[in-house]
């Protein structure tokens, strides 16, 4: 019996030994807590150039290795016909880079309105049927024109938490888009013409715009992943890039 009690109390230093080499589960990480982080702070403006080929692409280094990892790209969108507006999309740049948020699968839908018929004289009708494709179903009869795995970005505030067990994603996320309606021809049958106009609702991504946010990612090299943030103002036509942070 002394014998057996002697190795199961060895078996158990073992095992001990053993869990203590292990590494810690992750820990995590809270949005502006900089303990335990390494934290670059900017006065950045970054904007669309005109002059540019109508885009401006901000690229930033998260870890310091001397690899870029994201790109803040704005780009003035449009035409003389349809008008010019900002879209700004935050790019993953390699493939080491993963935003957070949660991983859904996003339906678009084609709404369909018909306006009254009304004369044009005593003979002719004409109506106008109008297509709005949306991310937000307006009515049951609604049709779903598309499904696309993606990432719905986290727009977090500071004293959210968030750790390595959550949803990431090597991708493209856009902050801002742009809606706009367009013509898209008429046609007669019999005595009716029918005037057709398509709006394109692009409110599938809505970041927060004009309030302080956190972006979380994580950067995973050497068969180690670290988490981070990063910390930005969104606005209409620009971003204010105000820090950025990654475990030590």
């Amino acid at each position: 019996m002394k014998r057996l009690s002697i190795f199961a109390i060895l078996v158990l230093i073992v095992a001990s030994i053993v869990s203590c080499r292990k590494d810690p589960a992750p820990h995590k990480v809270i949005f502006g807590d900089n303990e335990g982080m390494t934290v670059t702070s900017y006065d950045s403006t970054l904007h669309s150039d005109l002059y540019a080929a109508y885009y401006w692409g901000h690229n930033i280094d998260l870890n310091n290795d001397g690899q870029n990892d994201i790109q803040f790209l704005i780009q003035d969108i449009g035409s003389a016909g349809l008008g010019h507006d900002f879209v700004t999309t935050l790019k993953c740049l390699n493939e080491n880079t993963a935003l957070w948020g949660d991983i859904i699968n996003q339906e678009v839908f084609l709404h369909i309105d018909t306006t009254e018929y009304f004369t044009t004289d005593s003979i002719h009708w004409d109506a106008g049927i109008y297509r709005t494709i949306t991310c937000d179903q307006i009515a049951e009869t609604d049709s779903v024109i598309s499904s696309t795995e993606k990432l719905s970005l986290y727009a977090n505030n500071a004293g959210d938490a968030f750790d390595q067990d959550g949803d990431f994603m090597s991708t493209n996320v856009i902050l801002k888009d742009r809606s706009y309606t367009i013509p898209y021809g008429s046609e007669t049958i019999d005595n009716f013409t029918f005037h057709y106009m398509e709006e394109i609702k692009n409110n599938c991504d809505i970041f927060p715009m004009n309030e302080e946010k956190y972006i979380g990612f994580k950067i995973t090299a050497n068969d180690k992943s670290r988490l981070g943030w990063i910390k930005l103002i969104l606005h209409h036509d620009h971003v204010e890039l105000l820090e950025t942070a990654i475990q030590e």
